[in-house]
């Protein structure tokens, strides 16, 4: 009975020990796109939530301008948003490269990888992946 109760404790602590995982993103720096499959559980939604989707902005309690980013469905409610394949024609990628003014005090700065990885995902048909 003790060596099960070893076993399962040992298990536990294994668990524990694999939940505390180092690789959680904290920053928006930390979201690296790849050149093509862009993802928008691995990459989009990080991104946006560290960036976009925070109090006072574009998370569900503040809504700055009604627009949400929190979630794949509340992107698409509003129309011009994103378009699939069209990036040229997407709201959200105008505005992360700055063709498009954005009427925050504070905005997140997007490093070159992440609009060129914005831009591929809506190019690859905004998938929700």
């Amino acid at each position: 009975m003790n060596k099960i109760l070893s076993i399962i404790f040992i298990a536990a602590i294994g668990l524990m020990t694999a939940s505390c995982d180092s690789n959680t993103i904290t920053n928006p720096s930390q979201v690296v796109f790849p050149d093509s499959n862009v993802s928008y559980r691995a990459h989009v939604l990080p991104l946006l939530s560290l960036s976009c989707a925070y109090v006072g902005c574009h998370n569900d309690e503040s809504a700055a301008g009604n627009l949400r980013l929190t979630s794949y469905s509340s992107m698409f409610q509003h129309a011009g948003l994103i378009i699939p394949t069209k990036p040229d024609n997407s709201v959200l990628i105008q505005t992360i490269e700055g063709t498009l003014p954005h009427r925050a005090t504070f905005y997140q700065e997007f490093n070159a990888n992440q609009k060129k990885g914005m831009r591929v995902w809506v190019l690859e048909g905004a998938r929700n992946n």
